[in-house]
């Protein structure tokens, strides 16, 4: 048999067995990578020699670059050392790293060296290091050997890189042990890992290099309070180091810009307020809120989305996070969220100066504000009530105004106020800061003269925006007055406030007319309305809150957003709105002869290479519009004694005749003199058959078997069967 014959040797083996080979020899056979994997006792014996370990180490970590080689054989080496090094199957390797004289000394010497990594060795050196540290037999030789090394100024330094922000991210879950893992937490605490990356975000001007810092931070803990949350044992030390206050107050401050701070500063700081912001996003975010007010509006708008679509029960049920009946918070005293409130007017101030100078830094501070309003926690509302007296809110929303394509800003402000308004206490009071808005704040007299004011000129897409983002401030207080417990204080405000009657009959014939609820809100009269029939209910005036919060996370300070600006764009939300007519009117609806125009300009311009490449384009048909009587090509003729063509898993057995098996026995042999009710295949010759269908004589059945004469009538004409 075959597994008695012995086995024959491939090209490495034999390589090993001859007399004059190198160590590159060996890396560049094909089979080195497959042999280690199953530890070949002669290629083990010559990798594990001392000066053979020393030369991969220095492959993967000092590599000699030749620069005259093509790109891909520059680093060829350096991957195949590197491959060795960290092979799964053996453990004789990774053991002689941490305990080999000539590898510890290569691998201190490249921590100790503070030039900048390449990233292809910074993949090398990542790969090595979460091979060690997931070893549990040489988990704490590597830990004796990291401890003597500056392994985290190494690795801060190179943040930029992702393969060292990727080992920072997961040195908490690389162990396979529980006692791995303590004893790797245990030396983050040891090195201050979280001091070091909140002084390193201070210390350097790249903001690249700030985004990953606070990535690597934001991961971290994540990870450890998704531990916590999950675990009987709710202690850990690690987490407690990442939470002391004067921790939290040292990025807290990085909020704070001064008034007098020029325009060049205030730039230069804007990577370090952001991302400070998104460290502290993350705490709060993290930390448990019972009945969270964000919670009840995704029920909301699940439940007009599937209004509008006509899916009752076909959407995904919301996860109530109250059924895993939490009762853990790894902020049980609100500390972040305390020391965050404690600085809510210098947030305020800080979006307020960044939208008025067309930045991008109100994202991040907008989403840090919204995460408080989504605590339900009294004190917390009651801070930022005071910060609103100090600034008013509204003079962020009149700023935004002012950016009517700005979505993103809108889609957060609004969120702002929504989470304000349903916010629920245990006294069942309402937020003083969403009471705040209310009365003095001047929210309802702000809604009210945008909807009320005459606006004499604007291009379509910018006065779309506005009369969107003002509708939805409007609809965010009238989902508030709807819900299932109103507040009384609410109905009470909105009561008393003669302009929300007015204010509430325009939002609610708005909706009626641009976002109709069910079938028969619809308004034939109107081209969105027409459109929304066609489109199964998405309307582009209309927010849908499912694609506005993907839309509002969207990062425009990211290096994607900024690669726009090298092709001439500002943004990649610009766009070219000079093709667009001016319109007279209060946001009337466009005029449709020229939409239409428009549209056919479109339809028929160069871009649509579809149409001028090989097929047809169909006319625009407009709502309303009757359809042109066309002259319909006359329609085969169908016989009914021809069935149509079959097709092979499908037997046509229209040829056998009426028999029925209690009246006749005799002998039915198949016509085919019409070609049309031949058997599919039958002008089809193979070898060895006179054709496929129907078979030759040779295969026929005996002309004396009534089984197979009564089968085949019953099948073709059961009819008369159930009648015999």
């Amino acid at each position: 048999m075959f597994w008695a014959r012995e086995e024959e040797e491939n090209t490495l083996m034999q390589l090993l067995k001859s007399d004059n080979f190198t160590l590159e020899d060996v890396l560049l056979n094909e089979f080195v990578v497959q042999e280690s994997r199953y530890g070949k006792a002669e290629l083990v014996k010559y990798i594990t020699a001392e000066e053979n370990m020393k030369a991969l180490m220095e492959l993967s970590l000092n590599p000699v670059i030749n620069p005259d080689l093509p790109m891909k054989q520059q680093y060829r080496l350096s991957f195949i050392a590197s491959e060795i090094l960290t092979i799964r199957g053996t453990d004789v390797f990774q053991k002689l790293i941490v305990t080999t004289e000539e590898t510890k000394k290569c691998l201190v010497d490249f921590m100790n060296d503070k030039a900048p990594l390449n990233h292809l060795v910074a993949g090398f050196f990542a790969k090595i290091m979460e091979c060690l540290l997931s070893r549990h037999f040489v988990l704490f030789q590597t830990f004796a050997l990291l401890q003597k090394t500056p392994f985290f100024d190494k690795c801060l330094q190179n943040i930029n890189l992702g393969a060292i922000e990727c080992l920072l991210e997961n040195l908490v879950r690389i162990p396979n042990t529980s006692e791995g893992t303590r004893a790797i937490k245990q030396w983050m605490i040891d090195e201050d890992m979280f001091v070091k990356i909140v002084n390193r975000m201070s210390e350097t001007t790249n903001d690249d290099d700030r985004e990953c810092l606070a990535e690597v931070y934001c991961e971290i803990l994540r990870e450890l309070r998704d531990k916590l949350y999950m675990l009987e044992c709710k202690e850990d030390s690690l987490h407690d180091k990442a939470m002391e206050e004067e921790l939290i107050a040292k990025i807290a401050d990085n909020l704070i810009v001064e008034e007098n701070c020029s325009d060049e500063d205030f730039a230069k700081k804007s990577s370090l307020v952001a991302t400070s912001a998104r460290i502290l996003e993350a705490f709060i975010k993290t930390n448990y809120v019972a009945d969270a007010p964000a919670q009840h509006l995704e029920e909301i708008e699940r439940n007009l989305i599937e209004e509008r679509h006509y899916s009752y029960g076909l959407m995904r049920p919301c996860i109530d996070n109250d059924a895993y009946e939490h009762s853990y918070q790894p902020d049980p005293e609100r500390i972040v969220e305390g020391i965050v409130a404690n600085r809510a007017f210098n947030i305020l101030q800080t979006i307020l100066r960044d939208i008025e100078a067309n930045g991008s830094l109100w994202q991040s501070l907008l989403r840090l504000l919204i995460e408080l309003c989504n605590t339900n926690h009294y004190s917390t509302h009651q801070r930022l009530f005071e910060a609103f007296q100090k600034l008013p809110f509204v003079k962020l929303i009149e700023a935004a105004k002012k950016l009517p394509l700005a979505g993103v800003l809108h889609s957060l402000l609004v969120k702002v106020v929504n989470l304000l308004l349903h916010s629920v206490f245990t006294s069942g009071d309402l937020s003083p800061a969403g009471e705040y808005l209310l009365t003095e704040g001047g929210l309802i007299k702000n809604i009210y003269d945008t909807a009320t004011s005459f606006h004499r000129s604007g291009d379509l897409i910018a006065c779309s925006g506005l009369r969107s983002f003002n509708q939805n401030l409007g609809d965010a207080i009238s989902r508030a007055k709807k819900r299932t417990v109103p507040n009384p204080r609410l109905i009470a405000i909105l009561k008393d406030d003669k302009r929300w009657t007015e204010l509430e009959e325009i939002v609610n014939n708005y909706n009626l007319k641009h976002r109709p609820q069910m079938q028969h809100d619809f308004n034939d009269s109107s081209l969105l309305s027409s459109v929304r029939n066609d489109s199964h209910g998405f309307n582009d005036s209309e927010e849908w809150t499912d694609a506005s919060t993907k839309f509002a996370e969207m990062d425009s300070s990211s290096s994607a957003t900024r690669g726009f600006a090298a092709f001439g764009f500002r943004s990649a939300f610009d766009a070219d709105l000079n093709r667009f007519s001016e319109f007279d009117g209060q946001f009337d609806t466009p005029d449709e002869d020229e939409f239409r125009k428009l549209c056919s300009e479109r339809a028929n311009s160069s871009s649509c290479t579809g149409a001028q490449h090989g097929f047809e384009a169909s006319p625009i048909k407009w709502p309303g519009e009757q359809d042109k009587e066309e002259k319909k090509p006359a329609e085969p003729t169908v016989v009914h004694n021809k069935p149509p063509p079959q097709d092979d898993m499908w037997a046509d057995f229209s040829s056998f005749p009426t028999v029925s098996p209690s009246t006749s026995t005799a002998v039915v042999a198949p016509t085919h003199d019409d070609p049309t009710i031949a058997w599919p295949g039958a002008d089809t010759h193979q070898q060895g058959e006179d054709s496929d269908w129907p078979l030759n004589s040779s295969h026929d059945s005996k002309a004396t078997d009534p089984a197979c004469v009564g089968l085949a009538a019953s099948i073709s004409h059961p009819e008369s069967s159930s009648e015999a």
